[in-house]
């Protein structure tokens, strides 16, 4: 069964809850991303003090877009037991394999590894067997609803179920109720999407029918 993931990038404490609670009783997850300005020049709100007030029964998927993750994480797993997972972008500074090992072995988190479009498979090939997820972007990280950056996506994401045959990879952005049986079938596993789901009239609806074409791939 391939997992669709709600992405909630939001500007404000309302507009996240209102989205979580739009689909927080047809998903097991919720993709949540972080940006502080640092790496991409854009901002989000997640205010983790607002968020675990906001009772729930969803786990928290942790997408840190920032060059220093490891405030924002420890944050997040000292307030809401329900984070589960913290993935943060090949391209920052530090070392990310040091990170990613605080993240695992300390905070007892999964952990994961994001590349933008650009950034090439072999740049993380030494870490790739010790995490949990590989998030490939399927556009410029920053804003939702940005078109789909091109079909040479689909070669890393059969470049990297080729390396790693039990590797969880998780697709964000550009995901479409067209365009996902594709992805499922070039090897992805996980389907993160913000504006096929919440730009649709029936947002819980809109999830239900994407894991629907989604799944046509395995059948």
């Amino acid at each position: 069964m391939i997992e669709i993931i709600p992405s909630l990038l939001v500007e404000s404490a309302a507009e996240f809850e209102r989205r979580l609670r739009l689909v927080e009783h047809d998903c097991d997850t919720v993709h949540v991303d972080i940006l502080d300005g640092s790496m991409f020049g854009h901002t989000s709100w997640h205010d983790v003090r607002a968020i675990a007030a906001m009772r729930t029964n969803v786990k928290y998927e942790l997408h840190l877009m920032v060059e220093n993750p490891l405030p924002i994480v420890e944050a997040w797993h000292a307030h809401i037991k329900g984070t589960i997972r913290a993935i943060v972008h090949a391209e920052i500074s530090r070392p990310v394999g040091a990170v990613l090992e605080h993240v695992k072995d300390f905070l007892k988190m999964e952990t994961g590894i994001a590349l933008n479009p650009e950034t090439p498979l072999k740049d993380v090939e030494s870490v790739l067997h010790h995490i949990d997820v590989l998030l490939l972007m399927g556009v410029h990280p920053g804003a939702s609803g940005q078109p789909f950056v091109g079909d040479y996506l689909f070669e890393k994401i059969r470049a990297a179920r080729n390396h790693r045959a039990d590797l969880a990879i998780e697709l964000d952005g550009g995901v479409t109720f067209d365009r996902a049986p594709s992805l499922v079938a070039a090897g992805a596993t996980r389907l993160c999407a913000a504006s096929a789901i919440f730009a649709d009239p029936d947002p819980a609806a809109a999830l239900k029918r994407l894991r629907e074409h989604a799944n046509m791939a395995l059948t």
